[in-house]
């Protein structure tokens, strides 16, 4: 009895050891653009083991006006595909845009954005429209001049992607693959981020929270622990 009791209070500060570093990540993500925050969900397993799964919480994030024109933020659901330099494709909410030497629109990584959308040099004005369309205004040319899309996709599963650092995610098989978004629920705003969707506030509360709990299952270990030794004691 005492070992079970032991054992269930030893996963339970593990697993909160656990949920504390994903409380730490999303805290220090706060000022990332479109960054999502990641939440620990713990479960009783059928045997009786505290485990947890994580899971990214998707809402909103506010939006930041900067009036950089390569700056865009995603208002409703999805993600815009960067091919990464090594040619895989990944997903990010981040819409902080640069060129490159090349005129290629690229994230703050070096990653493509969409399909290659390559800027020409002589240009005046960036048009980026509430679906995604890039334009530019020439210095010889009335009308504005379209040079691509920047397309958005979803994911039947959008919690079972990975992160894999730099504010980017990789298709997973609990995910499914990529599906073009083609309604209009989702829109551009250009000259505009979306911010993270941190709440410091609750994230501090949850740092309290589990501080108490790792406590009392701490001294749960070390009370039974003493139960344990003076009973063994006891039998010598």
């Amino acid at each position: 009895m005492l070992h079970h009791i032991m054992k269930f209070s030893a996963d339970a500060a593990n697993m909160q050891f656990d949920v504390l570093d994903r409380v730490t990540q999303n805290v220090a993500n706060l000022n990332t653009n479109g960054y999502k925050i990641k939440r620990f969900d713990q479960y009783m397993r059928s045997d009786g083991v505290v485990s947890g799964v994580e899971r990214f919480d998707y809402t909103q994030g506010s939006i930041m006006v900067t009036r950089r024109q390569l700056d865009v933020a995603l208002k409703g659901e999805g993600f815009i595909p960067v091919t990464q330099p090594d040619g895989q494709i990944a997903f990010t909410r981040d819409g902080s845009f640069t060129r490159n030497s090349d005129g290629l629109i690229i994230t703050n990584h070096g990653d493509i954005v969409g399909d290659g959308i390559q800027l020409p040099v002589n240009y005046k004005k960036i048009i980026i429209t509430e679906n995604g369309e890039v334009k530019v205004q020439l210095d010889n040319k009335l009308e504005p001049e379209q040079l691509g899309q920047i397309k958005l996709v979803n994911f039947a599963n959008p919690e079972g992607l990975e992160s894999i650092g730099q504010n980017k995610l990789v298709a997973t098989e609990k995910s499914g693959e990529a599906v073009p978004m083609t309604d209009e629920m989702t829109q551009f705003k250009q000259g505009a981020l979306e911010r993270s969707n941190v709440n410091v506030f609750a994230q501090i509360d949850q740092v309290l929270r589990l501080n108490a709990g790792l406590l009392s299952n701490m001294k749960i270990v070390k009370f039974t622990d003493d139960v344990y030794r003076q009973a063994t004691n006891l039998k010598q």
